[in-house]
């Protein structure tokens, strides 16, 4: 079962930036991409809700060891160095006053079992 909310409905009158909502399952690149998304801004300043999912629990594939940094000079070497990296990230977001993202952890997969077809551009 995948936790879910209703977005609230905007007011004409009430005119806001529209709310980004990113889902990253990027099979293990999750360790190169959050921390660019961190450094440069974008996760705090322009991503409303993040859905994904870190790939260091038993059962997924084996990443590592694995280079961080293009450089070879931030390496995690086994899984337990990447749930530790993956909770110190989420740390930062949830300690960080000014951060408006939230984000959730389960990696909804449904979306193939739905028979509702996908909108699309008009």
């Amino acid at each position: 079962e995948v936790e879910g909310r209703r977005l609230p409905k905007q007011h004409s009158n009430n005119v806001s930036e529209p709310k980004v909502i990113m889902k990253l399952d990027v099979e293990g690149l999750e360790f190169k991409v959050f921390p660019d998304l961190l450094t440069t801004g974008a996760l705090c300043n322009n991503i409303y809700f993040l859905m994904g999912e870190f790939h260091y629990a038993a059962g997924n594939h084996n990443y590592y060891p694995m280079n961080v940094t293009s450089d070879g000079k931030h390496v995690l070497k086994d899984r337990k160095e990447g749930r530790k990296m993956a909770r110190d990230m989420l740390h930062l977001i949830d300690v960080t006053d000014t951060c408006m993202m939230r984000y959730s952890l389960a990696d909804d997969e449904s979306y193939h079992k739905d028979p509702h077809d996908l909108p699309s551009p008009k």
